[in-house]
């Protein structure tokens, strides 16, 4: 594939917009890019074949296939080839939500970051480039979708990745079942550790580790969830009961930790899902 580059024309609604892409492009052969001053838009960089190196923060990142540099803003940084060609795909862009997205995926600096799901990533940086060269009229708005596309698989590719590998968290997996299915009734935190054969203490080790989370504090959130179905199902029933059946002995504490998870209580719940 040639070389191929394309830029956007942007217009005030389009700016307004909390993420949105400004340009995509294709390298059959990356060359060397130097920046003191760093890039004043987000990229992202993906290498499809051959290899290379970014340095940033007196640190050297290598990429390879399968692999992708995300840029910040005004960071001074280089990269550039180790095994040519260096075939690499990119887009950039911009908006007030690309740091809180990239954050929570984990980018929360300039490095090099593996993707996972290839073939999604490259069809999303292929249609970009695409409809950046297409000059259809809304194209640009079609780019700004595509962007948040790219960005919440991204995350998502990440999410996924860590979940599946991280054997601290799936080792807490008899732990998620319990609860799952005990969840109703108090369960104490060694009845929890019993599950694993571990300590209370290793247990709440683990979750802080794996969940960022206390035992009790993700089975309180499983409790909150399971009551938002039995609000809606079961519409005649009052919250004291609903408390109960999902096993918090204090209906007061319920609605408080209810509205404090969902920012409403449990009757509003019901009234803004129609249940009157």
């Amino acid at each position: 594939m040639a070389n191929r580059l394309g830029f956007l024309m942007m217009n005030d609604v389009v700016q307004r917009l909390p993420i949105y892409m400004t340009g995509a492009g294709h390298w059959d052969h990356q060359e060397p890019i130097e920046r003191p001053d760093g890039f004043p838009q987000y990229q992202w960089l993906h290498c499809v074949s051959g290899e290379g190196e970014l340095k940033v923060n007196g640190r050297i990142h290598r990429i390879k296939p399968g692999a992708g540099m995300f840029l910040h803003p005004d960071e001074s940084h280089a990269y550039y080839s180790v095994e040519r060609p260096w075939e690499v795909y990119w887009i950039t862009f911009m908006g007030s939500e690309v740091q809180a997205l990239a954050e929570l995926a984990g980018f929360g600096e300039t490095a090099v970051y593996e993707a996972h799901s290839q073939e999604l990533i490259l069809n999303h940086l292929k249609n970009g480039l695409s409809l950046t060269l297409s000059n259809q009229p809304g194209a640009a708005l079609e780019c700004a979708k595509l962007a948040y596309m790219f960005l919440i698989d991204l995350t998502t590719d990440r999410m996924m990745r860590a979940a599946s590998t991280d054997q601290g968290y799936l080792r807490l997996q008899p732990v998620f079942n319990y609860m799952d299915e005990h969840y109703h009734r108090d369960i104490p935190l060694q009845e929890l550790a019993e599950q694993l054969g571990v300590s209370v203490q290793h247990l709440c080790l683990l979750f802080r580790n794996n969940v960022n989370k206390r035992p009790m504090e993700y089975l309180n959130q499983l409790r909150i969830h399971k009551s938002k179905e039995l609000l809606l199902q079961s519409p005649v029933a009052r919250i004291q009961e609903i408390a109960l059946q999902v096993g918090f002995t204090t209906p007061g504490y319920f609605s408080t930790l209810f509205k404090r998870t969902e920012g409403m209580t449990p009757e509003t719940f019901r009234k803004l899902n129609g249940v009157r």
